[in-house]
């Protein structure tokens, strides 16, 4: 009798094991949590949303979030149990999200709506963004010096300016490093800096790595943005941080047989901001453009009696797209139209633009035609001083010519004006038509949609679970939704009696999938 107890205790552990499993699995609910309640500025952190019964048909969740960016897309898994004859479903959100400043941060609160009205409100869960040592210095050395210390991968970017202090419309270089010194998989820019106070001219950039020694490690470094700046106004500016994210091999010892162990961990780092002081131009009459600039003007040309056309160039490193068109110093014997003003940008090492205008006149009379010079003034930064850039007078023989004056429209006649309006009442009805259809097609997609989550590698058993799951019927109902349901399920119970007819029926049964989730 003692021998028989002790055999029947592990069939009665596993029993009570067994239900304390599905209690526990019964009394899950939906939940928000986060891996963390404290992390660095240049952490990732994980959110987790899970959702079951009814609001776990829901495809996608807003998150909202305070002093956090979302990255990515989320990561989401499903599940089904059977838990005492019923049905249940739960679904998974994962979703990665990294700080965007030192300082109190928050996930959530979330609301969650399901079918039927049913909703929930999950509570805000509050963290804390510490300041992170390495996001305060743009020296590399001192950057890889401090994650080496911390024991954090040594992958980040610092941003290098080529000058502090600049005029107002000076043109300053910034350049953004990405430094690597394990094994990166894969990385990618995720965020910018506005550069609200700038205009921007991005330049092109050498991506051929390049090694370098911080210290006694020797690191790799690639150039991921150049960019030069016009400060828009006096003051203090600041160039914000570039963020990257990377997904690094992690090492789990040293030795000859390192390379094949490790795991992939997600890394992200943004740079230290930078800050430019932008000094108002001395006080004096105003310019029509700032920086080291040169003036030429070609030779007047008229050909064949048109009109006299005078080609003027400005080039060298200053933003010309806001420079105003070099004006004459005298009066001018005819009319006079400014035409271009195209700009091109050397993009290179050494920066610079060239814009070039046209100036047509239109003689008022035959013979010598005086053009008088042509100046624009400028500011140095290099001198900080004014000065005028001039190109000396020229002459022509020119032929008297007038500009040419557009052609009036032809009369539109009573035909012509029927066909437009055919046109017009066509578009408006082709419009119409495009709006009555949008709706029924959202509908009809998301309804194969649905039919195709239902069928896609699923059991009769699945399946029947599935659109239960979705639209709960009772298959004693008379309507045509009862009929429709009925009809599903004798063709699951037969499909789950003989396997030649679950394979030899999958449209059947996704059609009568299609007519349950349809009908009303």
């Amino acid at each position: 009798m003692v021998t028989a107890a002790r055999r029947s205790w592990p069939r009665w552990l596993a029993v009570l094991f067994v239900q304390l499993s599905l209690c526990a699995t019964a009394a899950r609910a939906n939940e928000l949590l986060i891996d963390q309640r404290s992390l660095q500025l240049n952490d990732l952190l994980t959110i987790t949303l899970s959702v079951d019964g009814p609001f776990a048909a829901v495809d996608e969740v807003h998150i909202p979030v305070k002093n956090l960016v979302i990255v990515g897309e989320p990561w989401v898994s499903s599940e089904f149990a059977w838990i005492n004859g019923d049905v249940t479903r739960r679904k998974v959100f994962r979703y990665r999200a990294r700080p965007l400043a030192p300082g109190p941060a928050q996930v959530g609160p979330v609301i969650l709506d399901a079918e039927g009205g049913q909703r929930e409100t999950l509570p805000a869960a509050v963290l804390q963004v510490m300041p992170d040592r390495t996001s305060g210095s743009n020296d590399a050395a001192v950057v890889l010096r401090e994650l080496l210390e911390t024991g954090r991968e040594p992958l980040f970017v610092v941003a290098e300016i080529d000058k502090t202090t600049a005029f107002t419309g000076e043109p300053v270089t910034v350049t953004w490093w990405l430094y690597n010194g394990t094994s990166v998989q894969q990385w990618q820019i995720v965020s910018v800096p506005k550069l609200a106070d700038f205009w921007v001219e991005e330049q092109n950039r050498n991506d051929t790595p390049e090694r370098v020694y911080l210290g006694d490690l020797m690191v790799q470094r690639v150039p991921i943005r150049r960019v030069t700046l016009f400060p828009l106004q006096s003051g203090s500016l600041t160039v914000g941080g570039m963020t990257v994210e990377a997904s690094v091999m992690h090492r789990r010892r040293g030795g000859p047989f390192s390379m094949f162990e490790g795991e992939i961990v997600e890394t992200t780092f943004t740079s230290a901001p930078l800050t430019l002081v932008a000094k108002p131009l001395p006080p004096g009459p105003p310019v029509d453009a700032v920086g080291d600039l040169s003036l030429s003007c070609a030779s007047p040309v008229q050909k064949r009696g048109g009109p006299v056309v005078l080609r003027v160039t400005l080039s060298g490193a200053g933003n010309l797209r806001a420079a105003a068109a070099p004006h004459f110093d005298g009066t001018v014997a005819g009319n006079v139209q400014v035409e271009g003003g195209e700009v091109t940008v050397s993009r290179d090492d050494a920066f610079s633009m060239t814009r070039q205008w046209r100036y047509l006149i239109f003689p008022a009379g035959g013979g010598p035609l005086t053009i008088p010079s042509l100046s624009l003034r400028v500011f140095v930064p290099s001198t900080g001083q004014r000065k005028e850039l001039r190109c000396t007078p020229s002459f022509v023989n020119a032929i008297m010519t007038r500009p040419a004056e557009p052609a009036p429209l032809p009369p539109v006649t009573p035909r012509e004006r029927e066909t437009r309006w055919s046109w017009v009442l066509g578009a408006l009805i082709a419009a119409l038509a495009a709006v009555l259809a949008i709706p029924p097609l959202r509908r009809e997609l998301a309804l194969r949609r649905a039919v195709r989550e239902v069928v896609h590698d699923a059991t009769p058993a699945e399946i029947r679970a599935r659109v239960e799951a979705r639209k709960p019927i009772d298959i004693r109902e008379a309507s045509d939704r009862g009929d429709a349901w009925r009809a599903l399920r004798s063709l699951l119970d037969a499909a789950e009696k003989d396997r030649d007819i679950a394979i030899d029926s999958e449209d059947e049964i996704a059609r009568r999938v299609r007519d349950v989730l349809a009908s009303r």
